[in-house]
């Protein structure tokens, strides 16, 4: 499944594998808006999705991986290094890798921390 992500300052297409439950459930949420947070060249925001569950549980992530944080409740963007990466990209803590960044990674940078984001279905 597709989605845009609409910032402020940038775009970017992500597809999320269905056969998660989380992507599942967001996809009855969507469209909806939230607030971005940064951590290092990681972008984060809450969703109206809870799913304590880890289904594809990784510590250490690949540019361009979208991961679902349970903690927070968030869809994390990774689109380069954390404040915790050594040789490897790692979140804060495990999250479930559930799709990737297919388009407008390079905009990602652009993405300041306060910003709106709108959560939408992508046109085809």
């Amino acid at each position: 499944m597709k989605m845009e992500l609409v910032f402020e300052s940038a775009r970017c297409l992500i597809e999320l594998d269905e056969s998660y439950e989380v992507v599942r459930r967001l996809k009855e949420k969507v469209p909806f808006k939230s607030v971005v947070n940064t951590w290092g060249e990681e972008i984060y925001f809450s969703t109206p999705v809870v799913v304590s569950k880890m289904e594809n549980p990784k510590e250490v992530v690949e540019i361009g991986d979208i991961g679902y944080w349970p903690p927070g409740k968030a869809l994390c963007l990774f689109f380069g290094r954390t404040p915790i990466s050594d040789d490897k990209i790692r979140p804060a803590s495990a999250v479930n890798v559930i799709g990737k960044i297919v388009e407008g990674l390079e905009n990602l940078k652009e993405v300041k921390d306060g910003e709106k984001v709108t959560v939408r279905f992508a046109s085809s």
